[in-house]
């Protein structure tokens, strides 16, 4: 394969490798170092060594580089255990919503596609009830190319009624989670045992490997992000800064407090320019 500088790739030719990527790939438990991703003229070799793409035969400019630099290692990871990927947009003084929980839209236009994306090369959404009250999302890949993955609202209380939009959709791929004590005639359900009023992460996770779900995105919120994050269960994190100042609201964050600074982990950090924000792709 040569390097063709002159043939050059737009943005969405560059999103459909990345989906073809994800499409190609599909055993952990390759032993090759590269794999091809071949779309019509385009083609690229990507290293999972090196965890990014080492030839390609064309060209591109920094925002479409910055496209493979972001979803390849997503959806190119050698995990054989399900790949968890988280992402908030917070402000400047680390909140996600005002108190009244206000969050719509603390980010970005290009922010708004890129959470779309992600939910795009992923196989299950998992998102808590308190989301689904507050903003009542569709949680689909409307603005962007690509599948529209399964939805796992957690449901402990069973507050829900099955009638939020995530669960009207044409695909029929919203599902609740809920205690093993609840009583419920709808379908899309699923129960797991409840322990201090929450679900354990190992029981999610177990659920995600009997669906065999490889790739699971924690769109929100706040509390179930921490949940993953607090337990190391958080492969990737993208945090997106917004240039604002809240004052006071509900915090990005909640995990216990540190002793001490060397009790803190510091995290290998890349940044990307997305609009009037900044992405922190941290793993």
């Amino acid at each position: 394969m040569k390097n063709i500088p002159n043939l050059s790739i737009t943005k969405n030719k560059a999103w459909s490798l990345i989906l073809d990527a994800k499409y190609t790939y599909k055993d952990a438990k390759d032993a090759r170092k590269t794999i091809t991703i071949k779309n019509n003229i385009f083609h690229f070799i990507y290293s999972f060594e090196q965890e990014k793409i080492i030839k390609k035969n064309f060209s591109v400019d920094k925002e479409t580089q910055e496209l493979f630099n972001i979803f390849l290692p997503i959806v190119l990871n050698r995990k054989k255990n399900p790949y968890i990927v988280g992402h908030l947009a917070q402000s400047l003084d680390g909140f996600i919503a005002t108190r009244s929980g206000e969050s719509k839209y603390i980010s970005c236009k290009q922010n708004i596609e890129h959470i779309h994306r992600i939910r795009a090369i992923s196989d299950v959404i998992l998102v808590g009830a308190r989301t689904i009250l507050l903003d009542n999302p569709c949680l689909t890949t409307r603005l962007v190319k690509g599948n529209n993955p399964m939805r796992l609202i957690l449901d402990p209380n069973n507050k829900l009624k099955g009638v939020e939009k995530v669960f009207k959709h044409h695909d029929k791929n919203g599902f609740r989670i809920i205690g093993s004590n609840e009583l419920s005639k709808e379908e899309n359900i699923f129960k797991l045992p409840i322990v201090k009023n929450t679900f354990k992460l190992n029981h999610l996770i177990d659920l995600f490997k009997k669906l065999n779900k490889k790739i699971i995105f924690i769109e929100g919120g706040g509390y179930t992000i921490s949940e993953f994050y607090k337990n190391n269960c958080l492969d990737r994190l993208h945090l997106c800064l917004s240039p604002t100042i809240i004052g006071k609201g509900k915090s990005s964050f909640l995990i216990e407090n540190k002793k001490s600074m060397k009790d803190f982990k510091n995290h290998d950090i890349r940044y990307y320019k997305m609009g009037e924000d900044i992405l922190c792709d941290m793993h």
